[in-house]
């Protein structure tokens, strides 16, 4: 089985990420995607977190049938690191083939990554946007031989955006699927 992986904070998931794990599953044809919501990112502050509760609810009411959404990571507590996560996974799923799915924002910090050729002996990279594809080339071949890069029309919207026009009362309709403004309203969510 091809399976996809997208992990991130989801502080909300939004739809940019709908888009991406909606595209990425055609382009690559996957058998199925897991939404990984991370206990703690190592990479970044994560302001205004809220519970890893509501962030699982609102992924599942974004991503529906479309992908699984595991909490494999939230579980685990702590920093949320890849490589783990993976070592883990391999253990499930022993015969399938991963398939880690990323934006050109993830591809450019990669080999920041806590031992993140580990992480490609364990599944294939795929990345969103060919805008870094060249400077990617230049700077690492071998690195750039061991990614798929997929082309397709994206979401562009962050989930800092959107927690910064809730928190000033501004229209995020076009920006969030419905079911998660109503969850984030009716829960009273970044101060919504």
């Amino acid at each position: 089985m091809r399976i996809g992986l997208f992990g991130g904070t989801f502080n909300p998931v939004h739809s940019g990420h709908v888009n991406l794990v909606k595209n990425f599953k055609e382009k690559l044809s996957l058998d199925k995607v897991l939404v990984i919501p991370t206990a703690q990112p190592p990479h970044k502050e994560a302001k205004e977190l809220v519970s890893s509760e509501d962030r699982i609810n609102m992924c599942r009411l974004a991503f529906g049938e479309l992908a699984e959404i595991s909490d494999i990571e939230i579980s685990r507590g702590g920093k949320s690191y890849t490589v783990e996560t993976l070592r883990e996974l391999k253990k499930i799923y022993k015969d399938d083939e991963f398939y880690f799915l990323v934006g050109s924002d993830m591809l450019l910090s990669f080999k920041r990554w806590y031992r993140w050729e580990e992480i490609l002996t364990m599944c294939t990279l795929c990345a969103t946007d060919r805008n870094n594809e060249q400077s990617c080339k230049e700077a690492d071949k071998d690195f750039f031989e061991k990614i798929i890069f997929c082309d397709f029309e994206k979401t562009v919207v962050s989930s800092s955006e959107v927690r910064e026009k809730l928190e000033k009362g501004e229209s995020v309709l076009s920006l969030l699927p419905s079911e998660v403004y109503d969850y984030i309203k009716e829960k009273g969510l970044y101060n919504a």
